[in-house]
């Protein structure tokens, strides 16, 4: 099986609950994500964090939009849709619907994946669960100044 075949199989699985398990045969033992934060490295860590979204929005589902693939690195870019039906983030549920587009970048081993980068709106997200966001000027951030020579 290629590696763009692996992911959209476990892409498929991402949105069965019956086959949900499946998915994570798209990762090796030791993968490593970034840009979640939070997750340990490892495949462990992977579940948990999956299982704990999928608890929050049981009917997600990965709509494919486009996928690239050169040697042992595939790219894709997609958008999650669902329905929140339990607390997150410090909101309640109330069937608040999801689309949240996303990019990620695996790097595949053996036709497993064993790192991947992933760059989502988070703040987007936010918004469309009717978190309270604050418009405001940070105020814990400094402007550096550089000087040229």
């Amino acid at each position: 099986m290629s590696n763009r075949q692996t992911f959209t199989h476990a892409i498929e699985c991402f949105a069965d609950p019956q086959r949900r398990h499946e998915y994570f045969h798209l990762y090796s033992d030791d993968i490593v994500l970034h840009g979640y934060q939070g997750v340990e490295p490892g495949l462990e860590g992977v579940k948990r964090f999956y299982y704990a979204f999928w608890a929050v929005f049981p009917d997600a589902r990965v709509t494919l939009h486009e996928v690239l693939e050169d040697a042992g690195t595939l790219v894709a870019r997609y958008v999650i849709t669902g329905n929140q039906h339990e607390e997150f983030m410090g909101v309640a549920p109330a069937g608040q619907q999801i689309a949240l587009p996303g990019i990620s970048i695996l790097h595949f081993r053996n036709g497993r994946c064993f790192e991947r980068w992933a760059c989502s709106d988070s703040l987007l997200l936010m918004g469309q669960i009717g978190a309270p966001i604050t418009t405001g000027r940070p105020t814990s951030f400094k402007r550096e100044e550089t000087l040229s020579a």
